[in-house]
């Protein structure tokens, strides 16, 4: 479980590197997007707000203790998670606006989110916790089981 989530860790941002279209924005039509934060309600812009910033630093404040020590290959307590969480994070080649989150689903103090690029076709299920009045990414489909499982919305 561990090897996947490290293969997760180092493969998303090399993904988004590597299909980038080379800048031109000529062409495209910002119309039609209906993740923008001012789209969406607070709560779901606060949710999509987090998630990018966890991309795009290598605070472990970002995170809970379990995700830190879920995704850790031989850390076994936050503190040790964290030190080679920040020690092999790495800064991604790609933009925040080339991150797109959708399908933003909130439960009380649990929430789910796809994360995704329109450069490629590969989609991540993250979930993050409500602590402190703060929205933190406690697992995404790689370290949960139950984000595998189909939702009762959807049976």
């Amino acid at each position: 479980m561990k090897r996947t989530a490290l293969a997760a860790l180092f493969v998303w941002p090399l993904l988004l590197t590597a299909c980038g279209d080379g800048g031109d924005d000529s062409d495209k039509d910002d119309s039609g997007d209906d993740t923008s934060e001012e789209s969406l309600p607070p709560e779901e812009a606060a949710i999509k707000e987090a998630l990018v910033a966890a991309f795009f630093s290598d605070s472990c404040d970002l995170l809970t203790e379990d995700y830190l020590v879920d995704k850790a290959l031989l850390a076994e307590t936050p503190e040790k998670a964290c030190e080679e969480y920040q020690r092999y994070w790495v800064e991604p080649a790609y933009d925040e606006d080339e991150v797109l989150v959708s399908d933003i689903k909130v439960n009380g103090d649990v929430a789910t989110a796809v994360v995704g690029s329109e450069y490629i076709n590969i989609e991540t299920t993250y979930e993050l916790m409500k602590v402190d009045g703060t929205w933190l990414i406690s697992c995404e489909d790689f370290t949960c089981d139950h984000l595998d499982e189909p939702s009762a919305e959807v049976s």
